[in-house]
């Protein structure tokens, strides 16, 4: 009940503020000021199916799916410390970088909850290290506590929901399975310039062309104000952690990117500045690489 009038209270002032001095503010800004994390009480998955029947809500649970079954039964336990980050509006990204983002930290019981304006959030959970995203709505005609979000190939696990004023606001849960990979570690490209003997291979494709071991860890050692030097260091390195069986899954959209654009941008041809609009496109390619590579997402770093 005190948690019901503590929302109740927060919903008032809100709209206080909304009609007062910050009435000219964003709403989604507001929402995230007004009320960060805050961890609803340990309950079973299936009472956590709405989130607050009379008032706007965000919320859910993260958890481990041991079975990968795409859904929580009694065996799952909660996931917590998991970042989490709720957009406003539908969007294709949504991380620490995104206008108006709240982000958030899974609770101990790994829930989370926001209040929220009514409208449509994008909601994006980072994939915990050595897991991948469960199944989506593997659960036909129940959405009670099935997972619900997908893989974005980025690190990210992403669903939408939208908020109505007086509800019901259904929670958005979030499962994670074992990768099913080895993860021995993944090194980062000082590691593979510095460890010849480690290579699994003796030659690599980057962007259509092939380069001898030598000639690519040659132009590790040559990372500059060259972006394509500083893309192709984090591709090549993302590349060999992946062939040597770390969970790929996190990376493999960014890194098909990458490699895409090195076919355009050959290195040590075409030389990219870090102002020009080329870098700008590829760079949260090379963010979400060089996190692969120093074990901040679906794999950890070597040891």
């Amino acid at each position: 009940m005190s948690q019901e009038v503590g929302q109740t209270e927060l919903k008032a002032k809100t709209q206080q503020l909304l009609d007062g001095p910050l009435k000219h503010i964003r709403a989604a800004a507001i929402a995230a000021a007004l009320l960060p994390l805050a961890s609803v009480a340990a309950t079973p998955a299936s009472a956590q199916t709405v989130c607050n029947a009379s008032a706007g809500t965000i919320c859910g649970t993260v958890f481990s799916d041991t079975g990968t079954s795409g859904y929580r039964d009694g065996s799952d336990t909660g996931m917590e410390g998991v970042k989490v980050y709720v957009c406003p509006g539908e969007v294709t990204v949504c991380n620490e970088y995104s206008t108006d983002v709240v982000p958030l930290e899974t609770g101990l019981d790994g829930s989370f909850n926001l209040f929220a304006l009514p409208g449509k959030y994008t909601i994006s959970v980072q994939i915990p290290t050595g897991t991948q995203a469960s199944p989506p709505n593997n659960v036909p005609g129940d959405d009670t506590f099935d997972s619900d979000g997908s893989s974005n190939g980025s690190g990210f696990s992403v669903t939408t929901v939208t908020v109505v004023q007086g509800g019901p606001n259904f929670a958005a849960d979030f499962g994670f399975a074992p990768s099913g990979h080895a993860n021995p570690g993944t090194g980062t490209p000082g590691y593979w310039k510095n460890h010849p003997e480690a290579w699994p291979v003796q030659s690599i494709v980057v962007g259509g062309r092939t380069y001898t071991k030598a000639q690519a860890i040659a132009w590790l050692g040559k990372v500059s104000k060259d972006k394509t030097t500083t893309i192709f260091a984090s591709y090549v390195s993302a590349w060999l952690n992946t062939y040597i069986d770390n969970d790929p899954s996190c990376v493999s959209s960014a890194m098909a990117s990458a490699d895409a654009w090195l076919a355009v941008h050959q290195i040590g041809v075409n030389v990219v500045l870090a102002s020009s609009s080329d870098w700008q496109t590829a760079e949260p390619w090379h963010k979400t690489m060089d996190d692969y590579n120093n074990g901040q997402l679906c794999a950890p770093h070597r040891q």
